[in-house]
């Protein structure tokens, strides 16, 4: 049995599918235009501004596999263009200002986005700006790489309810980057699990991997895999673990403190390997943060 299907059987039985949202790949739509103004997984995208023509500008679907094969997180064929596109596989980045987008079934707490820059000036950023009922609530900002070498960066809110999202270029109002989008996740989770690294970090050993701020009684697994990646949890739409081909390495049930913890041999063959490693908890759809770890 492979690792993901392993992944998939060890988890199905035991969650509950509390989490509200999906995540938008825009891989359903043919390469071309969408519009100015769409729905998917349950997110609007809308007030797309190129800060060249008066917005809201034209969203595309960009056939970019050609170029973003191997990028984190990027799921084949499209990514979110804007204002054009070139034809085949082969991608363009386009002018971006700023975008609004918006949960369509109420609040949220968390949101992911995958950005993949190329060809910009130096010194530039993107700010994701979290809003309540108008108020601001969070914010996420990234420094964009420049140059003209492909990169990839993930803004990210976690914790504060929020209806609204505005995703724009600085630090000036009227800068702009060139830019494409996949693998955008707003959704609705309870808790606030984290992961410790390994206790010690050996291997030929028994080591500690400690969860925490689990919802006391609720079972929560450990996963681990060697790739980075995305892999949907299942029964929990828009919720995945950042790794591909996971496996579950066990479980516990949390005590009353929110504690949970495995303990396990990690054989003296680890010494020197890389492993990705994460904490899911069942009834409430909720993942860790990603632990990435080299066995000492």
């Amino acid at each position: 049995m492979k690792a993901s299907a392993a992944f998939a059987l060890a988890m199905v039985c035991g969650f509950a599918g509390t989490a509200i949202g999906q995540t938008a790949n825009f891989d359903s739509y043919p390469e071309g235009l969408i519009g100015r103004d769409f729905t998917e997984a349950g997110i609007r995208f809308y007030q797309y501004d190129n800060r060249l023509d008066p917005p809201p500008s034209n969203m595309v679907a960009e056939w970019a596999d050609g170029n973003l094969s191997g990028q984190p997180n990027f799921t084949a064929p499209n990514a979110l263009g804007f204002g054009g596109y070139a034809p085949g596989n082969g991608a363009a980045f386009g002018r971006f200002g700023a975008l609004e987008m918006q949960p369509v079934s109420g609040t949220s707490n968390r949101a992911t986005i995958n950005i993949y820059e190329f060809g910009n000036s130096g010194g530039l950023t993107i700010k994701l700006e979290a809003t309540l009922n108008g108020n601001v609530v969070a914010t996420d900002t990234v420094a964009l790489s420049g140059g003209f070498t492909i990169s990839w960066k993930q803004l990210n809110i976690d914790g504060p309810d929020f209806d609204h999202l505005k995703m724009s270029v600085g630090p000036n109002p009227s800068d702009v980057a060139f830019i494409l989008v996949d693998s955008v996740t707003i959704v609705q989770q309870g808790g606030h699990l984290s992961l410790d690294p390994p206790d010690p970090g050996d291997a030929g050993t028994i080591n500690i991997f400690a969860a925490h701020d689990a919802t006391p009684g609720v079972r929560v697994y450990f996963v681990y895999g060697y790739r980075t990646g995305s892999t949907n949890v299942p029964g929990c739409p828009g919720v995945s673990v950042g790794m591909r081909a996971p496996t579950v390495a066990g479980s516990d049930v949390a005590d009353g403190g929110g504690d949970a913890q495995l303990v396990r041999f990690v054989p003296g063959s680890a010494h020197n390997r890389r492993v990705l490693i994460q904490a899911v908890e069942q009834a409430t759809c909720t993942v860790s943060n990603l632990v990435d770890w080299t066995f000492n």
